[in-house]
């Protein structure tokens, strides 16, 4: 009887969806792989603000995504055959990201102004172990590995037409909080600076440099869009800067509490970047999209402060980031309701960090320069395909799978100096190649309700990186490997009215 009546219950509920009457906003895109640029969407105008002209009456949006990621098997190994000395350490952890916005849209003047509150928060956790084999034969160390972020910000969109061209701006604000932090347990370390005075088995810089930054960000964007003959496009240049900042470099060793310091300053940088996405119109049913896009950033992140031992500490964090995006594909509708799509894409990508630290006293100096690290680069090639398909007036399935492959490099270095060294510090300088792969599946679908369009989505994902390679210790030679396993799972919710 309680199934029965259950039946019923999900039946009803079902006929009640079924019964009324929808389209896209980003759980569309969600649903179909994250696909922007390859098929037309209403939320393309958060990418270019121009498109938010096309609309029409008063829209309201909201939007909630979570992204499990599960990390197996982070390793990171050195070894220096001359010296029989080797530092393999190993990791495990998983990260939690939860995204949301709440925006809408609406006539003003001779154009349409959209406003749209985003929220970002994301928590990782990681635990690991480090066998340090040498000269005082096998030690066993446990580390930790934490990051945060917490990101509120608030956009104003706004497009009207100028002629036959479409043309936007977008102004926000954001408060970002980010932290990274790295312990080891087993000898009461937190956030260890000098590992390039000859303590690599305790260097956790090549997993993560520890921050605790708190800044405000302006960002702004500037779009045009229009058509000429059977050619749409969409151009788009934006950027930011950070201000109002600040930052915290924490370090302490509870096993000689005098060489606790607390480095403060302030967070700089900038990022620019720009996006162009055409569709050439081959007939009513064929499209030929294609995308360009690049972007370069930089942080900064410095600090200075004083030991308990009466120490001057002063450090700088630099992050420099490069992307770019070039490629197109197919979009085709076979038939009334159908839709799919198919693209391929080119992504380069490259990252440097350096942070130096420098301890000076009455007496002595000490200066640890990471030069690289990390340093990263990647050519990659995306493969993406996707379909969609109306059921009827009411529903609407979709899907899209991902696939992509990289040729990785990743280089390490780092050095010390001072003038209280009985031996001075050997540095290290290593280059490893490899491959970066993973796949990607989502699944998702809108359902009208009434005048309420709901677009619930999952996926799950696969990725791989592994490197290694060859350098020095001083003049002796050294090999480094590197791997990461990474799974992904999410899903959400988009609705729109």
């Amino acid at each position: 009887m309680q199934k029965r009546v259950g039946f019923i219950a999900v039946v009803s509920v079902l006929a009640v969806l079924l019964a009324l009457p929808s389209w896209g906003w980003q759980g569309r895109m969600a649903g179909m792989g994250d696909a922007a640029g390859l098929v037309a969407d209403e939320s393309d105008f958060l990418i270019h603000p121009a498109a938010i002209a096309t609309g029409k009456g008063f829209n309201a949006y909201g939007h909630y995504r979570l992204t499990y990621e599960k990390t197996k098997n982070w390793e990171y190994s050195a070894s220096v055959p001359a010296m029989d000395v080797i530092y393999p350490f190993t990791a495990d952890g998983r990260l939690w990201k939860h995204e949301g916005q709440l925006g809408a849209a609406l006539g003003l003047g001779p154009g349409r102004l959209g406003v749209f509150f985003d929220y970002t928060t994301a928590n990782g956790k990681y635990t690991g172990t480090e066998v340090y084999e040498g000269f005082s034969g096998p030690g066993y160390e446990n580390f930790e590995l934490e990051n945060k972020l917490d990101n509120f910000a608030l956009k104003a969109i706004y497009g009207l037409p100028v002629g036959p061209v479409n043309v936007g701006a977008e102004l926000g604000f954001a408060y970002v909080k980010e932290e990274q932090k790295n312990l080891m347990p087993t000898e009461m370390l937190v956030n260890y600076p000098w590992g390039a005075e000859d303590y690599p088995e305790y260097n956790l810089l090549p997993y993560m440099i520890p921050f605790d930054s708190k800044y405000w960000e302006a960002n702004a964007k500037l779009s045009a869009a229009g058509k000429t003959g059977p050619v749409s496009y969409m151009f788009t240049l934006r950027g930011g800067l950070p201000f109002a900042a600040d930052n915290e470099y924490v370090h302490s060793d509870l096993s000689a509490p005098a060489s606790f310091f607390s480095a403060e300053g302030k967070v700089k940088g900038f990022n620019v970047a720009g996006d162009v996405w055409m569709r050439f119109a081959v007939s009513d049913n064929i499209s030929l999209p294609f995308v360009v896009s690049a972007g370069f950033k930089k942080i900064t992140r410095d600090g200075s402060g004083v030991s308990n031992y009466a120490t001057t500490v002063e450090y700088e964090h630099e992050a420099k980031d490069v992307s770019l995006t070039v490629g197109g594909g197919a979009e085709m509708t076979p038939a009334s309701g159908t839709r799919l799509a198919a693209g391929l894409y080119y992504n380069y990508l490259k990252s440097e960090q350096n942070v130096q630290f420098m301890e000076s006293g009455v007496l002595s100096w000490y200066f640890d320069n990471y030069t690289d690290m990390l340093k990263t680069s990647e050519h990659r090639l995306t493969l993406r395909l996707l379909a969609e398909q109306e059921l009827n007036s009411v529903v609407a399935l979709r899907g899209g799978l991902s696939a992509f492959y990289g040729l990785a490099k990743r280089d390490y270095s780092y050095n010390a100096d001072g003038n209280n060294f009985w031996f001075p510090p050997s540095p290290v300088s290593v280059s490893a190649d490899g491959a970066h792969y993973g796949v990607n599946a989502s699944l998702g679908a809108s359902i009208k309700a009434g005048a309420v369009v709901l677009e619930p989505f999952i996926n799950a994902g696969y990725a791989k990186f592994k490197t290694d390679g060859d350098g020095f210790t001083e003049s002796m030679p050294t090999y480094v490997e590197v791997n990461k396993t990474n799974w992904l799972a999410g899903g959400g919710l988009s609705v729109k009215f």
